[in-house]
């Protein structure tokens, strides 16, 4: 089985990957019917890296799978550019040693700090992710040890001081708005991973439990969410499976 979450994409399709190429199935943490008590031989967990570190419900999924002892554990993140110690605050959060580990660099949905990737450097991304993404599922396959984590300078403070820091400060939702040119759709309340929008009156509200995954700005047809003043103008981005042909 391969557990993910994703938010504008990219893990997801990650996911379905692998899950072609192992011959495994691919389930959502938050959207399908999750069973917690695996019995599967081989496990896969595939997230976006959130400033170093696993995104709130995915820790909060992991600590709650109960894995077989014998099972062949494993685990893709999808990053900017690099991961930190990730791996290990999975081990801790689950008890259990992983047997191969990847990170991939994919584009970049945090409209927030900076533009996001457009669709050239989107492609660009997918296409070197496929020649990593095949190497790893022949060891997955194979049921080797393999590792390919690029964790970036100090990544030990990044993953363990950056990332609370991050959790604690940097994950509300408070800043989020939807200005006069929404048009009332509810695709922000559809795509949300926790279900923390809710249209009132054609209008998305934001109900503090938020995790920063970018779906709704990013994933809005007419550009009417901002976040502060920060994002206005930016370029969004989400996955869209044109670009990985």
């Amino acid at each position: 089985m391969i557990y993910y979450f994703t938010g504008t994409g990219n893990s997801e399709w990650v996911a379905k990957q692998l899950a072609i190429g192992t011959n495994d199935t691919a389930v959502n943490i938050c959207k399908d019917d999750v069973n917690k008590e695996v019995t599967d031989k081989k496990v896969g967990i595939v997230f976006p890296i959130y400033a170093w570190g696993m995104p709130a419900p995915v820790e909060a999924f992991v600590k709650s799978l109960k894995l077989p002892a014998d099972c062949y554990f494993y685990t893709v993140c999808t990053c900017g550019s690099d991961c930190g110690v990730v791996d290990s605050q999975i081990e801790s959060v689950s008890g259990k040693k992983l047997n191969a580990k990847m990170s991939v660099a994919m584009a970049n949905n945090y409209i927030q700090g900076s533009n996001c990737s457009d669709e050239a450097e989107a492609k660009r991304f997918i296409q070197a992710a496929k020649v990593k993404l095949a190497k790893f599922i022949t060891a997955v396959n194979a049921g080797k040890v393999y590792v390919d984590m690029t964790r970036g300078i100090a990544p030990h403070v990044l993953t363990k001081a950056i990332h609370p820091a991050f959790l604690k400060f940097a994950s509300s939702d408070k800043k989020f708005y939807a200005t006069d040119a929404c048009i009332g759709c509810g695709l922000c309340e559809s795509f949300c991973s926790l279900g923390n929008i809710k249209l009132v009156d054609k209008k998305p509200q934001w109900q503090g439990n938020c995790c920063q995954c970018t779906s709704c700005i990013n994933r809005c047809p007419s550009e009417a969410i901002q976040y502060g003043k920060s994002t206005e103008g930016r370029i969004r981005y989400y996955f869209h499976e044109e670009y990985a042909n």
